[in-house]
């Protein structure tokens, strides 16, 4: 509850702030903004380690034994493989990995989409000579996104000739 009455607030006259950032800070800011220009060259590096584990031999046992079990009374037993051959990793260590399916995905655009897999490959480094793309950052320019690019084609690749379902 309040007792009523008046407040008066007065306004003091503008002012400009200005905040001056320290230079060791501005420095190390440029250094990871060139880092990371240099970092985003790399691409997407997929992963080929297992993704899921695959089931222990006891656990194996245990879904045979239930299989068994249901069998003895007229059950439907599901019997047989009911997952796909475990893959063996280091370490001696089983599971499955969606590296086969992403490489196919891969495989898929490179065969149905050519331009748009070459022109995105233009981004960056080949992966297995260390070549760089043509439209990778070069190293030393801090204003690239300012630079006008000229490609050869709309696309900046050359026309490939496809058969298939690309479109």
């Amino acid at each position: 509850m309040s007792k009523g009455g008046t407040t008066t607030i007065q306004q003091a006259a503008p002012q400009t702030v200005t905040q001056d950032i320290p230079q060791y800070i501005e420095d190390a800011s440029k250094q990871n903004l060139a880092l990371a220009d240099k970092v985003s060259n790399i691409g997407y590096v997929p992963y080929y380690g297992p993704d899921v584990a695959a089931f222990s031999p006891m656990q194996q046992a245990a879904f045979e034994n239930t299989q068994q079990a249901a069998g003895a009374f007229g059950m439907n037993t599901g019997a047989g493989q009911y997952m796909p051959e475990a893959t063996q990793f280091a370490g001696g260590v089983q599971g499955y990995s969606s590296a086969p399916v992403f490489e196919q995905s891969v495989e898929n655009l490179r065969q149905y989409r050519p331009a748009q897999a070459q022109y995105m490959d233009t981004f960056f480094m080949n992966p297995v000579t260390g070549v760089q793309g043509e439209n990778v950052v070069p190293e030393g320019t801090p204003d690239f996104a300012v630079q006008q690019y000229q490609p050869s084609s709309p696309l900046g690749v050359q026309p490939v000739s496809v058969q298939g379902r690309g479109k």
